[in-house]
């Protein structure tokens, strides 16, 4: 099942959020599986990424139950995907860190064909804990065009264990102030936009 958008998500956005809760009293025993679509259609987002400013794709899924007036959380799970152009090998690179696990989904020709990859469902390690409760789960999902101050940020993710995942010898930092000649200064405030989405509720076993 799907949740209903929030609010956060605007008519005018393109972008598809959703949360695939597995049916019946399965729920008690799988996990969720988050699905984005349209992650990188936004016109702004998509010439920034050609102008070498990397997108960051932050997501953050929460289980709650049900329990009166207050309802608790139960449990929380993060990752993020991020995407960028590599002007020397003239690719898109999409890698997902999840905690200290790395996945290089590779190069690929254009951003349409680097965003596919990143539609496919992520099966999210949350369940409920006990059975016979009613329980929910949020996402939210953070879309961040970095700028130039973000330079630290980018090369944390680049360094020593996330460096294959850039290739060439033309490295981010060059690439991103080489890009800066070329947008109206406008664009260089770091593009963020947020989305959320909570699924319906449903009965653990």
């Amino acid at each position: 099942m799907s949740g209903v958008p929030r609010a956060a998500a605007t008519a005018q956005s393109p972008v598809q959020l959703d949360i695939i809760v597995p049916a019946g009293t399965l729920a008690a025993t799988q996990t969720p599986s988050i699905v984005g679509k349209n992650l990188l259609a936004d016109p702004t987002t998509r010439e920034l990424l050609r102008n070498g400013f990397p997108t960051k794709l932050h997501y953050k899924v929460e289980l709650w139950r049900e329990k009166g007036l207050f309802n608790d959380i139960e449990g929380s799970s993060e990752w993020e995907v991020l995407v960028q152009y590599d002007p020397t090998s003239k690719e898109y690179r999409a890698v997902r860190r999840t905690g200290k696990q790395l996945e290089d989904f590779g190069g690929f020709a254009t951003l349409t064909s680097a965003e596919e990859p990143l539609t496919r469902p992520y099966r999210v390690g949350l369940r409920p804990r006990a059975q016979g409760g009613r329980y929910y789960y949020n996402v939210f999902l953070d879309i961040t065009t970095l700028d130039v101050s973000d330079l630290d940020e980018l090369q944390r993710w680049l360094r020593g264990e996330f460096q294959p995942a850039v290739r060439g010898k033309t490295s981010p930092a060059s690439a991103l102030k080489n890009g800066i000649g070329t947008l109206l200064s406008r664009l260089l405030g770091g593009e963020r936009r947020h989305y959320e989405q909570r699924s319906e509720t449903f009965t653990a076993g």
